[in-house]
């Protein structure tokens, strides 16, 4: 450790380092923000000097600190931070729970716009899918917006529609859409980014205001810390965003590392001018960059708006929300406009990120992929691009994103939340037992990552392991796919070892040795020592260390 004692020691309790070459050490020394020893306690005790704190365990875990692959976290900021109206099942379970909630919001800023965040009609059972009127009833005289948990739909109200200047004649956005009644009118509900976006923009209020947001920024960076997250991938930034994430990472007590994929666009890909520059991937040391784009190839189960080769049941829930029950549902691009948009952003150097579930359109993002990369597969490998969510995919497509060197990420918490939803609902038993089918991935040769998806789910990295460990969906104790599970061992490397893969930190992050940044997660307890299903509650995290600065302590 170049002669210089450390300035923390760390010893107590097992450290659990996802080295494969020493995957469990009794001690780690901490120097100028890196590790300097992984060893033995009295080999590393040796070490200190007189300023050198040593920090006992008291038999708690020490882990790499935890990879958030794929989260929202400028979306957490804008949609949840207080006094946001949160309205996601998590937090108001009933749909008069969302209803009272909605209605004290705009009691308490009568005349002001008003947006509510998370509604989730399969899960808050009593909620009736808005309507126009419904929100015009709620708030007559001022813009109300109503956004899905899954983020990919929202309501407007009458008001909401005047200010965003959406009429018959609007155009649709580019891999988005408005609906529209029999006579062409739009009846204030949006479905995918452009126009989802349009609507929020109208609500955004003085959320964007750089102090507000600075703030906001604050809450959501601390409440990554909170469950163990030092990095986190911002999934869909909108580059007018790029200079407050900067500053964020540029204050001294900054919590979270933050990597952004920009929001991918056709007027993007034709305008490189307009984009932020990719000048390559940011150091560890930094706590900005990006990372490359992403793209939505569709939407959701949720909202009947992924493409399969299977249809939805033919339920109360498919037919509330009209679900297409066929196979096929509309992609947001076509294949081909897919793969263009694909082939220039790669062109231009910028690594790829799509959103995708079904297995039709999986393989349309694999065909946008091969095409990138068909004069130079060896450039599209480094460049490791990536498919999100995966719910639908099966082995086979595993085998061949891995022939091309694409990487996967799975939103495993699916099956935590939703897994009797998908069963009962919408697809079926069969289709949920292989639906974010883990073991296929890992087994097809991916380094497997696991995420919450921002603010569609808890953010909460153990509680991705304990899925991707029972498949259990803890409201009803059912079991879902008893064959798609992982180990321990690989639960916990992919939110640790394969997520900084992904986001081309692997050198740097993600492993306990020597010379790697000291990222660092306490646990309450061994994981290794407790059942896999309470490992949220009783391995919950009690310290999380960015650089060796502690960002959060119980």
């Amino acid at each position: 450790m170049s002669g210089t004692a450390p300035d923390l020691i760390f010893t107590g309790g097992p450290v659990l380092t996802m080295d494969p070459a020493r995957p469990r050490a009794e001690a780690l020394a901490v120097h100028a923000g890196t590790i300097g020893a992984v060893g033995g306690r009295d080999e590393v005790l040796a070490l200190r000097g007189p300023r050198t704190e040593v920090v006992d365990l008291g038999g708690r875990a020490l882990l790499p600190g935890f990879v958030e692959a794929h989260g929202h976290p400028t979306m957490m900021a804008l949609a949840v931070a207080p006094p946001a109206v949160d309205v996601r099942p998590f937090t108001v379970p009933t749909g008069a729970g969302v209803d009272a909630r909605i209605r004290a919001a705009v009691a308490a800023a009568p005349g002001e716009p008003v947006c509510a965040y998370g509604i989730d009609p399969l899960l808050q059972r009593d909620l009736p899918i808005p309507t126009r009127q419904a929100l015009d009833a709620l708030c007559p005289g001022a813009p109300l917006v109503v956004v899905s948990n899954s983020g990919h739909a929202a309501w407007a109200n009458t008001a909401a529609l005047r200010a965003a200047g959406i009429t018959r004649d609007t155009p649709d956005p580019a891999g988005a859409r408005f609906l529209r009644d029999a006579d062409g009118e739009p009846t204030g509900e949006a479905h995918e980014g452009g126009a989802v976006e349009a609507l929020l923009w109208v609500v955004a209020g003085d959320r964007v205001r750089p102090e507000r947001l600075a703030a906001s920024l604050d809450w959501a960076y601390a409440e990554h810390a909170r469950v163990g997250i030092t990095t986190a991938a911002d999934m869909s930034t909108e580059p007018s965003f790029v200079p407050a994430l900067r500053a964020a990472a540029a204050r001294p007590d900054a919590a979270l590392r933050v990597r952004s994929y920009l929001i991918g666009t056709p007027e993007l890909a034709a305008d490189p001018d307009r984009r932020v520059p990719f000048p390559g991937h940011a150091p560890a040391e930094e706590l900005f960059g990006v990372s490359g784009i992403k793209l939505w190839a569709e939407g959701t189960a949720f909202q009947g708006t992924i493409a399969t080769s299977f249809p939805f049941l033919d339920s109360a829930a498919t037919r509330a929300m009209e679900a297409i029950r066929c196979a096929h549902a509309p992609m947001n691009h076509t294949p081909e406009q897919l793969a263009e948009l694909v082939v220039a952003f790669t062109a231009q150097g910028y690594p790829m990120a799509c959103h995708v579930h079904g297995d039709v359109t999986f393989e349309a993002v694999l065909d946008a992929y091969a095409k990138a990369g068909a004069d130079d597969p060896g450039r599209l490998r480094a460049m490791r691009p990536r498919m999100e969510h995966c719910g639908a995919v099966t082995p086979d497509q595993y085998r061949r994103a891995a022939e091309l060197g694409a990487t996967v990420s799975l939103f495993m918490d699916h099956i935590r939340w939703w897994g009797d939803v998908l069963a009962d609902d919408l697809f079926g038993a069969e289709i949920t037992d292989r639906w974010m089918a883990v073991r296929s991935a890992w087994d097809a040769g991916h380094r497997v990552s696991l995420h919450n998806d921002g603010v569609c789910s808890p953010t909460d990295p153990l509680s991705s392991v304990a899925t991707a460990l029972t498949r259990r969906t803890p409201a009803s104790g059912r079991v879902h796919g008893t064959t798609e599970v992982l180990t321990l061992d690989e639960a916990l490397r992919a939110v640790t070892t394969n997520p900084a893969w992904q986001l081309h930190l692997d050198g740097e992050i993600g492993t306990l040795r020597p010379g790697m940044r000291a990222d660092l997660t306490v646990l309450a307890r061994d994981p290794y020592t407790v059942p896999p299903g309470l490992l949220p509650d009783e391995a919950a995290v009690t310290a999380t260390y960015l650089g060796g600065r502690p960002t959060w302590t119980e």
